[in-house]
């Protein structure tokens, strides 16, 4: 079996070939229809605040069974990238990333999206907004996978104002914009506690929360090769203490200081978490 990041790398060397990437348009177009995906650029407004900038969206629609990957894609794949055309005086951060699915792909496991998924981005502006048209242009780079991973690609714009029939779905679009946002985990509230500890072949996260621990939780780590990310996630809540035990990758070359990821709960909540890691003092 190829390891978790020899697919990876698979993934990297194909996306770096010249001609393998499926032409979702050359036009720039607001939406494209790609292999077995679709992918629009959408605004939560159409008139910029120097304030709040303006929050713009990349919403995906996944044909079924297939999907696309979050910033640390698991043991296969590569998250979507993208190449702004901006008008002067107009900045865009990265990618905001809700968080993430499990996705079995036997006998793998990858962090991602499937069904639909937007992700977001926040515009800002200098003192002096563009006049007249404003084009917000972007060039994407993606993979869609189901039993096989097809690389794609398409390069997208969209004008402000807006036009008719956009302007209608406008009310549409920002509720899927601040959707998305709502799903980006959030910081750990400060009065919980994490720690972790480091064993022969695990790691063991531990939360002390505000409120009785949930039975069920997972967490995503946000960085490749540390974590088994096939491998099963033991949880234990007792009160207020959750734990979660997770098998070390068979990459992992030295040991972190710290595991960073994205802790998710069966309610929804998701929350960005860092777990500083101390030697094991039980172990002999």
């Amino acid at each position: 079996m190829i390891s978790s990041v020899g697919l990876w790398w698979v993934a990297v060397l194909v996306a770096g070939l010249p001609g393998t990437w499926a032409a979702g348009s050359d036009a720039a177009l607001r939406q494209v229809r790609a292999q077995h995906s679709s992918v629009e650029l959408i605004v939560a407004d159409e008139e910029p605040d120097r304030e709040r900038g303006l929050w713009i969206g990349v919403r995906f629609r996944l044909d079924p069974g297939w999907h696309i990957y979050w910033k640390n894609p698991g043991d296969s794949g590569l998250p979507p990238s993208v190449n702004w055309q901006l008008p002067p005086g107009v900045r865009a951060a990265e990618f905001e990333w809700p968080a993430p699915e499990r996705i079995p792909v036997d006998p793998l496991v990858n962090y991602g999206y499937s069904g639909e998924a937007v992700l977001p981005v926040r515009l800002t502006f200098s003192c002096e907004f563009p006049s007249g048209t404003m084009k917000i242009g972007a060039s994407l780079r993606w993979l869609v996978c189901h039993e096989t991973c097809i690389p794609d690609k398409a390069s997208l714009q969209i004008l402000l104002p807006l036009g008719e029939p956009d302007r209608r779905q406008l009310p549409e679009w920002r509720r899927q914009v601040m959707e998305a946002r709502n799903k980006v985990p959030r910081p750990l509230p400060k009065s919980w506690k994490t720690g972790a500890v480091s064993r022969a072949e695990v790691f063991v996260i531990s939360v002390r929360m505000d409120r009785p621990a949930p039975e069920k939780a997972l967490f995503f780590p946000s960085d490749v090769g540390q974590v088994n990310d096939s491998a099963p996630q033991e949880v234990v809540a007792v009160g207020r203490d959750l734990k979660i035990t997770l098998r070390k990758s068979d990459q992992l070359s030295s040991e972190p200081r710290a595991l960073r990821g994205v802790l998710t709960f069966p309610t929804g909540e998701s929350y960005a978490a860092e777990f500083p890691l101390r030697p094991d003092e039980g172990a002999r």
